[in-house]
């Protein structure tokens, strides 16, 4: 049979209007293990596409469908390098074997949440080189003025980096001088490629407008600003808009809708060095932090209709082009308005509505993979290996990173490494087949934790073990990680082996079957981990 007889997905019907909207894509779920934190305790929002796959060509033809016929023309996806080391470009590999990708271009946003010293002169010649050779060159990548666009998740990594760069050579560059050097790099190769230049967009950060931020980034080189959510700053902005008992970590979607035009006006002074008006889709990262979570509630597709209304109004009299949706997918964080098993397409509707010009033969028809019979696209269950003893020399045996407190996991000489990106939450975690408890007294690790120089120890940190049984998990059903169920001793953090052994035979909690369990090595931020094995004994 020949490809034009298989069913697959119907050819998209792109919709739009006078106003050009983007979207943040986070490619967060190469693995089930990502989404199993999300089906643990947020399982309502599961998307219509299931834990998808979002490698799979097939999968991002529906998401090219939806985003064209609901007004979105390019995705800016989340990007990954450090030290020449690539994570989570699943997405983009399988972008560019999508069939339909004429109809969506896309752009990165590299997020460099990277260690100290992890720019330098050479690295970024490296990363502008790959960049050129895979993708700015590409007919699907995003441009503006005929320059291809690049937004760098934080101006201070770069240049911290590069102002120590210089430093070592006995020069002393001000506050975006660093940023500044990277960028004019990547801008030269780019040019000796034929291209014009790159078009960089800094993503601001900060609680307020702070105007030295901004000249920072000018003076940095960068062309505009954004900024990739709009969390606890609606709480800041608008507190009249809170409910009787919010907090500014737990509010009503109300404030984000009172308190983000506010945002938009403050940060058009400068028509010059615009900062894109972002339609905020939420926050809700309980799946990552439990009980230290942000939590927007009281989100409805009328609401963000009522924003997205806001922003339209806003940019017609400013005269901006351009909006951001921050983000489209941010499951783990519950910033998303991708079709879903909680609202079905009525964000994407709202959206599409208020942006989008609607053409005389009406709406096109809001179409399932379940309507033509094709998916589901679950990655199948996470697999739950029997074992009490792990070695590192090949792969993770079945561990998997937490995303706010480990950026990346990978095997190096025989071990499992990582650096501590975060420390709110527990580094690793692995669910198991159940096994008795009874049997074993100790938990033993070889490691080695090399602390990063601008967060030195002080001395008596220490290593957790945390467990779960069916009676007693790991968190709650309020979703609070608990600290009884746990054993620890203190770490050595002076970047050589030791081994270790944890007494969880002491904790009374150590009984019933375990089906869970988390590993903290250290409570030292950016620290390197080396593991070569686990066990109990």
């Amino acid at each position: 049979m020949s490809d034009a007889c298989k069913k697959y997905v119907p050819e998209p019907q792109p919709q739009c209007g006078p106003i050009e909207v983007s979207a943040f894509y986070y490619p967060g779920t190469e693995h089930m293990a990502e989404w199993d934190q999300v089906e643990q305790t947020l399982p309502h929002i599961k998307p219509l596409l299931g834990w998808y796959d979002e490698g799979n060509p097939e999968v991002i033809d529906w998401q090219i469908k939806w985003a064209v016929e609901h007004g979105i023309s390019s995705f800016c996806v989340d990007w990954y390098w450090n030290r020449g080391v690539q994570r989570l470009d699943h997405w983009v590999k399988g972008y560019y074997h999508a069939r339909y990708r004429k109809y969506l271009k896309w752009y990165m946003m590299w997020a460099n949440h990277n260690e100290v010293g992890a720019h330098s002169t050479e690295d970024q010649i490296n990363v502008t080189k790959f960049w050129l050779d895979n993708y700015l060159k590409t007919p699907e990548y995003y441009t503006i003025d005929g320059r291809p666009v690049v937004v760098v998740w934080t101006i201070q990594n770069l240049d911290r980096d590069f102002i120590r760069e210089a430093a070592q050579k006995g020069e002393t560059l001000q506050p975006g001088e660093g940023a500044k050097r990277a960028l004019a790099i990547s801008n030269k190769l780019a040019q000796e490629a034929g291209l014009p230049g790159i078009y960089f967009i800094d993503m601001y950060h900060g609680w307020e407008y702070d105007q030295k931020k901004v000249d920072i980034a000018k003076v940095g080189g960068y062309e505009a600003q954004m900024i990739y959510n709009f969390d606890t700053l609606a709480y800041r902005f608008a507190p009249e808009a809170a409910r009787p008992g919010d907090t500014p970590t737990r509010f009503s979607y109300d404030c984000v809708a009172k308190a983000v035009p506010q945002w938009w006006e403050m940060t058009s002074r400068d028509p010059n060095f615009p900062l894109w008006p972002l339609v905020p889709t939420g926050w809700n990262d309980l799946p990552r932090s439990f009980q230290y979570a942000r939590v927007i509630e009281d989100r409805t597709p009328e609401k963000f209709r009522k924003v997205c209304q806001a922003c339209r109004s806003f940019c017609e009299a400013k005269g901006f082009k351009r909006v951001i949706i921050a983000p489209l997918n941010e499951w783990q964080e519950g910033s998303y308005i991708e079709p879903n098993q909680e609202f079905g397409f009525a964000m994407y509707d709202a959206l599409r509505d208020v942006f989008c010009d609607k053409p005389a033969a009406g709406w096109p028809k809001n179409i399932t993979p379940l309507d033509v019979g094709l998916g589901p696209y679950d990655y199948p269950a996470m697999p739950h290996p029997a074992q009490t003893a792990w070695d590192f020399s090949a792969d993770m045996q079945g561990w998997y990173r937490h995303p706010y407190g480990t950026a990346y996991m990978k095997t190096v000489d025989g071990a499992m490494h990582f650096f501590r990106s975060g420390l709110k939450v527990p580094a690793i975690r692995t669910r198991i087949t159940p096994f008795a408890a009874a049997p074993f007294k100790t938990f033993q690790i070889r490691m080695r934790v090399t602390p990063c120089v601008d967060h030195p120890p002080k001395g008596g940190e220490e290593i957790k073990l945390y467990w779960g049984t069916p009676e007693l998990p790991i968190f709650s059903k309020d979703l609070v990680i608990t600290e009884d169920p746990t054993a620890k001793t203190t770490v050595i953090p002076d970047g050589q082996w030791h081994d270790y052994t944890l007494d969880v035979a002491a904790n009374p909690h150590w009984r019933g079957m375990i089906n869970e369990l988390w590993f903290d090595p250290s409570p030292l931020l950016l620290a390197y981990v080396d593991i070569k094995w686990m066990r109990f004994a």
